[in-house]
């Protein structure tokens, strides 16, 4: 009954991350607009979110050893229904970004209590399931843009759109307080790595440049696709809204099949294979006219299996300090994509929105060029040891 129990909340959580995470893209231009800032401004949102995450994410593993779950992931609601409150009724662009902020903080708290909890109940088939808990942040990321979309479309005000997401957030909250929770055993400190162990072996680098650039040109889609084809393509509100959910409704399809699809072609030809794929659809949507619009959308499905998989990945590679290499890699992507955000803004600034948008193919080509890489280290590595 426990199992059952919290194998519904964490996937539930992360539908709540995807849907939190992704509301924001659609309200941009709102946002802009109601407080008369710059596009410089708007990715400080981006990187304020991003920073919250950090925190949460490089803090959430000690305080989970001290605290548990439970605990780690009821400051997450709380961090999450404070900002969607405080945005709700921010006055000033300071106030907003403190309750960015405390969003982006609690969707890292949520999500490093889900990702912890997981390896408890998924013992069989982790990378299958692993996909499939991803899905639900994909399900949650493809409703989001869409409910904000049509929140607009019915004339209510940005804020409000904040307002209301307090309402899933309490039915959720609920749930979650009648969940009992395992008792996590410490880790031994045999097998954590230092920080020196970790920086030095090249493999570990790759693998947080990897999804760095990934998270950076996924999240650079969803917190700029909106902008760019209203402000560089001239499409309707909640024309592009659409778009966004499209992007993430076959994003999170492709991350149901994903985990079955990766275990028959293997994993790095898989990830290869569809990082050459969402380049090629990028490429086509963004240059091939409004007519080919549709094809951005479509690269959700080739995004899907990227994350999840790698991080599959890199279990499977590792086999000591595990824990420890995925805090760094977690924590250094995070970096990577709050300054790749950053970079998108002030381009957008400089040089307009439609050049600011082709830093996300750009992400993406360099990706392609270190996964392959990552996969020739890796070849080696299993040769010296046979």
């Amino acid at each position: 009954m426990m199992k059952n129990m919290l194998t519904i909340l964490i996937f539930g959580l992360m539908l709540l991350q995807g849907f939190m995470d992704n509301i924001r893209g659609v309200l941009i231009p709102s946002i802009q607009a109601a407080f008369q800032v710059d596009y410089t401004s708007l990715a400080w949102i981006v990187l304020i979110s991003i920073l919250g995450y950090i925190t949460a994410t490089f803090s959430g593993g000690p305080l989970i050893d001290r605290l548990g779950q439970k605990k780690v992931i009821f400051i997450g609601f709380c961090g999450l229904g404070f900002g969607a409150f405080g945005i709700a009724y921010a006055w000033n662009y300071t106030l907003l970004l403190l309750c960015i902020y405390f969003i982006g903080y609690g969707t890292g708290s949520i999500n490093i209590g889900a990702s912890t909890i997981a390896p408890i109940l998924f013992i069989k088939n982790q990378a299958i399931m692993m996909n499939l808990l991803h899905f639900f942040y994909g399900l949650g990321a493809a409703i989001g843009p869409r409910y904000a979309g049509i929140m607009l479309a019915a004339n209510f005000l940005w804020r409000d759109v904040y307002h209301f997401s307090l309402l899933i957030l309490t039915i959720l909250g609920i749930y979650f307080l009648f969940c009992r929770f395992p008792k996590v055993e410490k880790q031994e400190s045999q097998q954590k790595l230092s920080y020196r162990q970790i920086i030095s072996d090249k493999n570990i680098i790759l693998f947080a440049l990897i999804l760095g650039f990934y998270v950076a040109a996924e999240i650079g889609i969803a917190n700029w696709l909106v902008t760019y084809l209203q402000q560089g393509k001239a499409v309707e509100p909640l024309k592009s809204a659409s778009y966004l959910s499209a992007f993430f409704l076959v994003f999170t399809l492709g991350r149901f099949v994903g985990g079955f699809i990766a275990e028959r072609l293997g994993y790095m030809y898989s990830i290869i294979l569809y990082i050459s794929m969402a380049l090629g659809c990028l490429a086509l949507g963004i240059f091939g006219g409004n007519y080919f619009i549709f094809m951005i959308s479509a690269s959700g499905f080739f995004f899907s299996i990227v994350y999840p998989t790698m991080m599959a990945l890199l279990i499977k590679t590792f086999n000591q300090g595990i824990n420890s290499i995925i805090s760094f890699v977690i924590t250094a992507s995070s970096l990577i994509n709050m300054m790749g955000n950053w970079l998108v803004g002030k381009i957008n600034d400089f040089w307009g929105v439609r050049v600011g948008f082709y830093l996300i193919p750009f992400y993406m080509t360099i990706l392609l060029a270190l996964v392959i890489l990552l996969s020739r280290n890796l070849r080696k590595l299993q040769d010296v040891k046979k």
